[in-house]
């Protein structure tokens, strides 16, 4: 199930319904409803148009989906508060009327959040404040995945934490240890393994090695490692098969959602050659 996240298209100024027809021109057979749209009237209707129009593709859910009228960063470390339920309630909604494959979210920050505008990377990105409690957020945090694993037992859809880097905020789950704490908490909760957060992380042996069999979906970009000569991830393309070979430690690779996730600094050309070699690697 090879994909491309909507927001791709999204960040281009496309809706809703053109960045998911975008995507399938591009020939994929999945698409990820991601979190970088503006507000919509009708997203609803649009969703199921979606799902109308393409009744055969592959979808997943991620983060913040249908976008607000409101922008905001969702954040599960300030727990089940009135919009946070309410986005979990939509992820879920969402995912049933497009039968999605999976549904994930970012783990949440130990910082209040803003939002602010990276033009090197072509998208919008997060902006820390203020300091959250660590207890609290790991209480709030797990109030949230509760919630959300109900609905999941009761759609069948599976549910899964990303991994992600620490350089815009702080993490509230990162590091072997924190996830291994979740997961003993939620036994059916999945690893949503982002690739080039864990490349510029320099956790990608540690993640694999200790999860690989709990991966339910991947991000798939590539990333250096954090150094004083590089300190962003790009989300660059894949460009070698060699940069896939830890995958073949993930047996289930062939049978779950890999999706590129990519700014405007990436284009067209560039995702059809990751295509290629991505596909390639799938079918060994």
């Amino acid at each position: 199930m090879l994909g491309l996240s909507t927001s791709y298209f999204a960040f281009r100024g496309k809706g809703l319904f053109d960045s998911v027809k975008s995507v399938f021109d591009l020939g994929f057979d999945t698409a990820e409803l991601g979190a970088a749209h503006r507000f919509e009237k009708g997203a609803w209707e649009t969703v199921k148009k979606i799902k109308k129009e393409f009744p055969q593709k592959n979808y997943t859910i991620h983060s913040l989906f249908p976008p607000p009228r409101e922008r905001y960063w969702f954040n599960p470390s300030l727990g089940l508060t009135k919009q946070n339920k309410g986005n979990i309630d939509n992820l879920f909604r969402a995912a049933e009327i497009v039968e999605a494959k999976v549904v994930g979210i970012h783990p949440g920050f130990l910082n209040e959040l803003g939002w602010g505008f990276d033009s090197k990377k072509g998208f919008d990105v997060l902006v820390a404040r203020g300091p959250l409690d660590r207890e609290q957020s790991l209480a709030n945090f797990n109030d949230v995945i509760g919630y959300a694993m109900a609905l999941s037992e009761n759609s069948g859809i599976p549910f899964a934490v990303e991994n992600i880097h620490g350089i815009e905020a702080r993490p509230l789950v990162n590091s072997v240890e924190e996830f291994q704490m979740v997961f003993k908490a939620f036994p059916k909760l999945k690893l949503l393994f982002d690739f080039g957060h864990a490349l510029f992380e320099g956790s990608v042996q540690g993640l694999i090695d200790n999860f690989s069999s709990r991966i339910g979906e991947v991000h798939m970009h590539y990333s250096l490692p954090l150094s004083k000569k590089h300190d962003r991830d790009d989300h660059n393309p894949i460009t070698s098969r060699e940069q896939l070979k830890i995958f073949e430690k993930v047996k289930q690779l062939k049978k779950i959602p890999v999706i590129f996730e990519h700014g405007t600094n990436v284009n067209e050309k560039q995702i059809l050659a990751e295509k290629k070699i991505v596909e390639g690697f799938l079918q060994d």
